[in-house]
């Protein structure tokens, strides 16, 4: 090797810099999947715990959140979409069919509820 240039140290300690800069990416990157995959897993327990109870029947009301707009099924996605749905009993869901609440026509909870006018 000439005199003027890096010595067999010099480059034994740059290559160990080297790899030491390619570790921490790679265990950084590594730590960022880690935290995708824990924020995914806490996701999932929480839908699982939100959608552990679920109501049987749910009345939609209006915008003004007095009207009766609907009555659904407890898993009927357009009750979800809506966001206005509060839970009620099977007997409070027959009862509002009896007022003439209108059924959902996409879950058509009255048919589940052996509902016949």
């Amino acid at each position: 090797m000439c005199e003027n240039g890096p010595s067999p140290l010099d480059l034994l300690y740059f290559a160990r810099r080297v790899v030491q800069q390619q570790a921490e990416r790679s265990l950084a990157e590594i730590d960022r999947w880690i935290a995708a995959e824990e924020r995914k897993a806490a996701a999932l327990r929480h839908a699982a715990e939100r959608d552990r109870w679920r109501p049987d029947w749910l009345v939609q009301y209006g915008l003004n959140r007095r009207d009766i707009g609907w009555l659904h099924r407890g898993d009927c996605w357009a009750a979800a979409k809506s966001g206005r749905c509060r839970p009620v009993t099977r007997e409070q869901a027959l009862d509002a069919l009896r007022h003439d609440v209108p059924a959902c026509a996409h879950c058509q909870p009255a048919a589940e509820l052996g509902f016949l006018d």
